[in-house]
């Protein structure tokens, strides 16, 4: 018996440790009465298998609660956070191995309901159809159509006809839902009515594994820009296809003018990291983009490219350097804040410590970093 008892001491104490040492911050008021808002969310993926998948939340006075879902809810929010939308003033999160969408309220983060899939799936991203429906993309080649008012539930489990490739960003305009179809062009389907039998493809937009996952954007003449590659004279180039959401075609492309790897001087066009990102600004005139540039003259398969952000003046397609990352471990997400802020989720060296969100001010460079979660991948803005 005593030398249970110690064990169990012995137990505690080590967990007192382990909680001083990181212990979760106090919520603030999520009404605002205090002024504190949220300002940025960010959707943390956690480690594969762990159930380590967290919500972190900065708030106005730069307060961090780094599992804001969990310390809610008294459970963890699940297996890879893939993504968040914002559908009928509540937060739809695509838990991707848990195969689950979680349902919070925006103000208190509580759950108000969850979608678990009845077969095998891993659900991506989610955009609106109707006012009480919405469309999943999943890595299992299907599309999962769910209900999003009570009663959630899923709908339909839509098979895709090509196996070897799938669906993953998804964006609807003008009731229709665009979304990258991967190595087989743009998927196009009517939000109304979302059925397999009316899918059109503009199969002119060739999107790769690496940049199916770079959202589509939304200029301000209403125009859908994708990222998308080319094959020119033997090299794949990098472009952005612009998309006539009404005619479903494409009607303006910028080539991103890379050069091979024997050409290169220091600055040079390399390409583009792995985890391809774009973003547009409020106003929806400029897009800004991950590139990588030669560190310098005449680089080896060793040298590590410098990333940096370039933006794309949408009329004029004006390419520009904008902002040079060197601080930057690893790019995962990159967000343009309501106030023309870039906010880059930075993982690290991907070995499952927490990371951080950096932003960046146009005039003032790095303005301020974050610790948030492990992995992070997406910041979201709430509206005020």
């Amino acid at each position: 018996m005593r030398i249970r008892v110690e064990a169990i001491g012995l137990l505690v104490a080590l967990l007192s440790v382990v909680c001083a040492c990181d212990k979760i911050p106090e919520l603030p008021s999520f009404e605002g009465e205090d002024g504190n808002k949220a300002v940025m969310i960010v959707v943390n993926e956690g480690l594969f298998t762990t159930n380590t998948a967290a919500l972190s939340v900065i708030y106005a006075d730069g307060t961090v609660h780094y599992d804001v879902f969990r310390a809610v809810n008294q459970r963890p929010l699940g297996d890879v956070a893939q993504s968040m939308a914002e559908i009928n003033g509540l937060y739809f999160i695509a838990i991707d191995n848990s195969r689950r969408i979680e349902i919070l309220d925006p103000k208190s983060f509580r759950s108000v309901g969850s979608i678990r899939y009845s077969r095998a799936g891993s659900p991506r991203y989610i955009t609106p159809l109707t006012d009480s429906t919405a469309v999943v993309s999943d890595l299992h080649n299907q599309l999962v159509t769910i209900r999003t008012r009570p009663p959630y539930r899923e709908l339909e489990y839509i098979e895709l006809p090509f196996s070897s490739s799938g669906i993953e960003q998804m964006i609807t305009v003008g009731g229709k839902v665009f979304c990258t179809y991967i190595d087989r062009g743009i998927a196009v389907f009517d939000a109304a009515k979302f059925r397999l039998s009316t899918m059109r493809l503009i199969d002119e937009v060739s999107v790769s594994w690496s940049q199916s996952t770079a959202k589509p954007v939304v200029d301000h003449r209403g125009r859908i820009w994708i990222l998308s590659t080319k094959r020119v004279d033997g090299i794949e180039l990098p472009r952005l296809s612009c998309i006539d959401p009404v005619a479903e075609e494409v009607v303006d492309e910028l080539l991103i003018p890379i050069k091979k790897r024997g050409d290169l001087k220091r600055g040079d066009l390399m390409g583009m990291p792995g985890y391809n990102r774009i973003d547009i600004d409020p106003s929806g005139r400029r897009i800004y983009l991950s590139l990588t540039e030669a560190s310098e003259d005449n680089p080896g398969a060793k040298t590590r490219p410098l990333q940096v952000i370039y933006t794309m003046n949408v009329d004029s397609k004006e390419l520009s350097r904008y902002l040079p990352l060197p601080e930057v471990k690893l790019m995962y997400g990159m967000s343009v804040s309501p106030e023309g802020k870039v906010c880059i989720c930075d993982c690290l060296d991907f070995t499952a410590q927490r990371g951080y969100v950096r932003v960046y001010s146009p005039d003032r460079g790095e303005e301020k970093s974050y610790k948030v979660a492990v992995y992070p991948n997406f910041v979201f803005f709430p509206k005020s």
